[in-house]
């Protein structure tokens, strides 16, 4: 398993790593244990359905990384999966990405994804020398919009009516954060 970074958050021993088909039946367990709270704002959540389903995403995540067009990466805790969180819309031309993520049920309420997202942030800035990072949050989503907001991200805009779930529309709030020191 490729080992991205790795840090401590409450004693908790925390890496973040590419994902691999080993990893699938951890992962989807993570979904299918946490699936009606990530439903909520995570339409793949219920469509993600087996096993097979998943090894079937971190192979197309894994192909799309090594043409780098994403990085997607898994969370672990005590090496076991807890969650995924990913730089997608990758722009090379205009050095940008936006941020997506998740985390099981059981794993919440600790810093856990703070840390991963601030460990992201560094590795976009600092590994691939992106720009400009976009994040988009539900505006119901206030657990996924404290993150933001606790890494200085600028919220930007309240997008209404941004995105169609469950046949109803959802405000997104759209956060950025800027690399400062390429503007140096």
């Amino acid at each position: 398993m490729f080992k991205l970074t790795e840090f401590m958050v409450n004693d908790l021993a925390i890496q973040l790593v590419l994902p691999e088909v080993s990893q699938a039946e951890a992962i989807y367990q993570q979904v299918a244990d946490s699936r009606a709270s990530l439903a909520r704002f995570l339409p793949w959540a219920k469509s993600m359905s087996s096993v097979q389903d998943e090894a079937e995403f971190i192979k197309m995540t894994r192909t799309k990384t090594a043409n780098y067009e994403m990085l997607e990466l898994v969370i672990t805790v005590a090496g076991q999966p807890a969650g995924m969180l990913d730089l997608h819309q990758v722009d090379w031309t205009n050095e940008s990405a936006e941020i997506g993520y998740w985390l099981g049920e059981s794993y919440r309420g600790k810093g856990i994804m703070t840390e991963s997202v601030r460990q992201l942030v560094a590795i976009a800035f600092n590994e691939l020398g992106l720009h400009r990072l976009n994040l988009l949050a539900d505006h119901k989503n206030t657990t996924s919009r404290a993150v933001a907001q606790r890494l200085n991200f600028t919220h930007v805009a309240l997008l209404r009516d941004e995105f169609k779930h469950d046949n109803q529309f959802h405000d997104m709030d759209l956060y950025t954060i800027i690399n400062e020191i390429k503007n140096d």
